[in-house]
């Protein structure tokens, strides 16, 4: 819940209220909306996403004009590749492998569990907007393959990227993921050593 009043002001503990700039109260608006909108969809009304936001209800009417405005907002909000990419970013290099890897991979689950939920609530069957894609692969897969050495995997970089975004996508569609869902963890260990034995170690026979 945000602490705004309806005259736009924010109140910060027991500090003087602020006032907050339009497109810092339009910001906050969508974030708090966004929980809701994934627990309601779009049978949500602005009455209750007004309370949910500690606000007047004409203060949304005021920010975004109506409801629909408001979802469109945060659509745009939830599908910014960018801080999925930010997180990306702060995975360490000089991690091993196998945990970078699965941080990757812990990632790419997370963002499309949560697209695959987001979608399902507001009954998008279209895919996510171009808009907010188009690029987005090429983006990732490099920052990604900034934290690997060239002699550190047996395939190229992007291989293991579309690896990992195929599991990350498979396991966030619940009826794919059913009747095992299936851990990070499980799927790193698919990931860097497969499903076959170890290949036994050779050596010189003892007399």
């Amino acid at each position: 819940m945000i602490d705004v009043r309806p005259d736009g002001f924010v109140v910060l503990g027991r500090e003087r209220a602020k006032p907050l700039a339009p497109d810092e109260r339009r910001a906050a608006i969508v974030d708090a909306v966004i929980p809701l909108l994934r627990e309601k969809g779009r049978d949500v009304s602005t009455r209750q996403i007004a309370e949910a936001c500690g606000i007047a209800e004409g203060t949304i009417f005021r920010a975004f004009g109506d409801k629909e405005t408001l979802i469109a907002a945060a659509v745009e909000r939830y599908f910014d590749p960018e801080p999925f990419r930010d997180a990306l970013r702060g995975i360490d290099p000089d991690d091993p492998t196998e945990a970078k890897v699965s941080q990757v991979l812990e990632l790419l689950r997370t963002r499309f569990t949560g697209i695959v939920g987001f979608m399902s609530a507001l009954g998008m069957r279209d895919g996510p907007p171009r808009q907010f894609t188009r690029g987005d692969e090429q983006e990732w897969i490099g920052i990604v393959g900034r934290m690997f050495a060239d002699d550190e995997l047996s395939v190229p970089v992007e291989t293991l990227a579309f690896y990992l975004r195929l599991l990350a996508f498979g396991t966030a569609i619940p009826v794919f993921n059913a009747p095992h869902p299936f851990s990070t963890e499980e799927l790193t260990a698919l990931i860097t050593r497969g499903v076959l034995p170890a290949a036994p170690t050779t050596g010189k026979k003892k007399n």
